[in-house]
């Protein structure tokens, strides 16, 4: 069904019913609200301090559960660190539980409150933690020194300098001191930084000062009443204390985990009361009622109006078309397999309401080109089970699980030709091949290079003629019936001429051998039809050309047409933009075929050669796989974004987001 239609809906109900209401249509999970017309006598609702208080509320608890999970994960190698799942990041909740949360604020409360004073201890002690480390660093040039620091001090007829210099000014201070025979100096410790001990008269301190201070002399900031190594005990009892300190938090936090599960609950509940005191303030209201206005899928109208009527007794519902250029979002609907590639879809843009959903056609282009790529029985099998392995672990629906099953469908693809080219982990298993190899194989070392080269192209040829007729189609949708036959269809024709024009040519130009040796039929129907195929493709490039001007004015319609022609340069550009898929699928199997090659050279050195050999083997086609997924996925995407978008796709659709579907750690079962 691909795009489903969407229906405009306005509600007014009576304001004491305005939370039932609201909440009978968040269950049915179909609604997204918009912006209401403004109407003579109604005004704008601004409760701005229910959302305040809301505001606080959900604020604090986003805290105390970033702070509960922090320590959490810190503590995961301790014996302490819960063994229960409730402070997984995501679970499913029934309805009625998730409404009911708001029972549980005071115990939530009371864990913000907790989490408040856990966090304050911990800043406290990580400041505490960082002066004691400078602290100790700063003492560590004195730990040889014998002595209290509050010894070292000035007495009334002397002056004394205690403290620290480089290394290699104590001969030039010693030097310099040495000339005053009243001056006492003894290096007390030597090192980077050495601790020196000058004593002098008064009558001589300001010529000491200035020699020490020449020589970049630091004096000692301390005045404790203990020795260097007394204080660093000190500090190191405190670091333990700290830690200790920590260690108990920890411990709590980590006993406290089961409450996770009703803090992530109540967050997302206070987020989906934010988010309509936040869609009330679009209402357009009287002092008794209320109006709201938003998107329901057509099919869901009756569900919706059922719904609200069985909250509410004293309300209008009225359904009606959007209007024309009212902005509509977007909501698809395919089966399972197209659903996964919507995630690839969305990483370039939501479809438009407006347009046709090309998923169905990514789905097909991106798996095709996805087998072809990778190519191997063998690859396609663990591709299917990796995939699958992964994507069934993931409960939520969600790009990391869409992206696995996709790799997991791509398998499925990838054993297709690997059938084809009869490749099993670069081996050659079956009795037949389907399609020539285009690496050297069997006795004689022919390789059908050229004919998937040209195949590839061929595929490139047919996805930009399917993206000019998705574009014909679009246009038809929008009522631009010229649009989609001179911008659409006539280039659709064009690639039908190009094909029976050029199909002989090519054949014989690229693959001589293979032209000779084709059948006789098929090289006569070509020929027959190279020159029908010349008039169609000629004819259908000209009336493009003469049409791109049709909206342009004055010598804008001449240059348009030029500018038609001359971007033939950037189609055939992007044919040839498909030779990626022969290259990527040529340089995985060169790299199967090498490390398969390694390895069976290395089963002649007996027992350990096979071991040795069968590690290599291993560990090649891992690295083969990975490094192929990876490419396949990047490249792939880029034929899809660039060469087939690039031809119909318009995009920046509004996907649909019906109301209280954006939590964070919740998934209600409705």
């Amino acid at each position: 069904m691909a795009v489903l239609a969407m229906s405009k809906i306005k509600l007014m109900g009576i304001d004491s019913h305005k939370e039932k209401i609201l909440d009978a249509l968040y269950r049915t999970g179909c609604v997204e609200l918009s912006e209401t017309e403004e109407f003579a006598d109604t005004f704008r609702v601004l409760n701005s301090e229910k959302h305040d208080e809301l505001s606080v509320k959900y604020d604090g608890i986003g805290r105390t559960i970033d702070f509960y999970t922090e320590i959490i994960e810190k503590s995961k190698n301790k014996d302490y660190y819960p063994k229960v799942g409730a402070f997984d990041k995501n679970f499913f909740i029934s309805y009625e539980d998730f409404i009911r949360s708001p029972k549980k604020d005071k115990a939530c409360e009371n864990e913000v409150e907790k989490a408040k004073a856990f966090s304050s201890k911990l800043a406290d002690f990580k400041a505490e933690r960082a002066k004691l480390v400078n602290l100790s660093v700063a003492l560590s040039p004195y730990l040889s020194v014998a002595g209290k620091f509050s010894e070292f001090v000035d007495t009334k007829t002397t002056k004394v300098f205690f403290g620290t210099v480089k290394k290699d000014q104590l001969d030039v201070i010693k030097n310099k001191l040495s000339e005053l025979d009243t001056v006492d100096y003894s290096c007390l410790q030597e090192g980077v930084f050495s601790v020196i001990l000058v004593v002098s008269y008064d009558s001589d301190a300001d010529t000491v000062r200035t020699a020490l201070t020449e020589s970049e002399f630091s004096a000692c900031p301390f005045k404790f009443d203990c020795s260097a190594k007394e204080k660093e005990a000190e500090i190191r009892s405190r670091l333990k204390e700290i830690d200790d300190y920590e260690e108990e938090i920890f411990k709590s936090v980590c006993e406290s985990a089961g409450a996770l599960k009703d803090l992530k609950t109540l967050y997302d509940y206070y987020g989906f009361c934010i988010e309509k005191e936040q869609e009330k303030e679009n209402f357009s209201c009287t002092r008794t009622t209320f109006i709201l206005e938003g998107f329901v899928p057509t099919e869901k109208t009756e569900d919706v109006i059922n719904a609200v009527h069985m909250a509410s007794n004293a309300v209008f519902v009225e359904i009606t078309e959007p209007k024309k250029d009212e902005p509509v979002p977007t909501l698809l609907k395919n089966n399972f397999a197209v659903r996964q590639t919507e995630f690839i879809t969305d990483m370039y843009s939501t479809p438009n309401y407006k347009e046709r959903d090309p998923n169905k056609a990514v789905f097909f282009f991106f798996m095709l080109f996805m087998g072809i790529i990778m190519a191997d029985i063998g690859y396609g099998v663990i591709m299917i089970t990796l995939g699958l392995l992964l994507a069934t672990r993931i409960k939520v629906d969600n790009g990391t699980r869409r992206l696995w099953y996709n790799i997991a469908i791509g398998g499925i693809f990838a054993i297709i030709f690997g059938v084809m080219f009869n490749s099993l982990f670069g081996i050659s298993v079956l009795p037949f091949r389907i399609l020539p190899s285009p690496v050297p194989t069997g006795q004689d070392g022919q390789t059908g290079l050229m004919t998937i080269l040209l195949g590839c192209l061929a595929l490139g040829v047919v996805q930009i003629a399917f993206g000019y007729f998705m574009k014909a189609l679009n246009l038809f949708k929008s009522g631009d019936i010229l649009g989609s036959i001179f911008d659409g269809l006539c280039w659709v024709l064009f690639f039908i001429g190009f094909v029976f024009a050029a199909f002989n040519f090519l054949i014989g130009y690229l693959m001589p051998e293979a032209f000779v040796s084709m059948d006789v039929g098929v090289k006569n129907f070509f020929g027959q039809a190279t020159m029908p195929g010349l008039i169609v493709m000629l004819s259908a490039l000209l009336i493009a050309a003469a049409t791109s001007g049709r909206k342009e004015k004055g010598f804008g319609k001449i240059t348009k047409g030029f500018g038609t022609i001359y971007g033939l340069i950037n189609i055939f550009s992007d044919i040839l933009s498909y030779a990626r898929l022969f290259g990527l699928m040529l340089s995985g199997m060169i790299i199967a075929n090498t490390f398969n090659d390694i390895g069976s050279g290395l089963f002649a050195g007996g027992f350990a050669g096979y071991i040795i050999g069968g590690v290599v083997i291993l560990i090649g086609h891992a690295f083969n796989i990975a490094m192929g997924v990876l490419g396949a996925y990047i490249h792939d995407s880029r034929l899809q974004y660039i060469e087939f978008f690039g031809k119909f796709y318009t995009g920046e659709g509004n996907k649909f987001k019906p109301m209280g579907s954006d939590l964070k750690y919740v998934y209600v079962v409705k």
